[in-house]
């Protein structure tokens, strides 16, 4: 059983650090403005290191693609409200609905959850969802959730399919702004 683990492991490890290469060493410069549900513009343009987010200069961002179905997607929601209080001057939460949920079925789901952070219907920004999967490694389909973690001069630091840890979050949110 063992051996299945490590081998499991293994894999996992291999396809987050080709992801993570994939992300760091695109090279389009294209830009974005998303929308959120709170009619707030964010602008954001790929660099060779990562992202850069227009409004958020100087902080760090956890840019979260989410399902409104997936229980891992869910749980993480507490848990970015939690740290979106805990470090407002030093992190920003874009979260990213990317199941295709109709807007309005978003805002709602913000307003039911009492989300405290940036939400986007991605059902609006499509293209900014596939850009983002396929600079990530995912050409197949999107794991969900995906974190993809950038340090508050832009660098994308980590690529992270599936469920955080609270305690681990907390880490990597400081270790984004050392």
């Amino acid at each position: 059983m063992d051996y299945f683990k490590g081998k499991t492991m293994k894999k996992l490890l291999l396809a987050l650090i080709i992801s993570l290469t994939t992300f760091i060493h695109a090279e389009n410069g294209q830009t974005f403005t998303l929308t959120t549900t709170a009619d707030k513009n964010i602008t954001v343009t790929d660099t060779k290191e990562g992202l850069d987010f227009k409004e958020f200069k100087g902080k760090a961002v956890l840019l979260a693609l989410f399902g409104h179905r997936c229980p891992p997607c869910l749980k993480e929601i507490p848990e970015f409200i939690e740290l979106t209080n805990k470090h407002k001057d030093d992190l920003e939460i874009i979260a990213i609905e990317a199941q295709l949920y109709p807007t309005d079925k978003v805002k709602e789901f913000v307003t039911d959850h009492n989300m405290n952070y940036n939400v986007i219907a991605g059902v609006d920004h499509g293209d900014f969802v596939s850009y983002i999967a396929e600079r990530a490694g995912y050409t197949r389909g999107l794991p969900l959730p995906l974190l993809i973690a950038v340090n508050k001069n832009g660098e994308v630091e980590n690529v992270q399919a599936g469920l955080i840890r609270e305690d681990e979050l907390e880490i990597l949110v400081k270790d984004l702004n050392d």
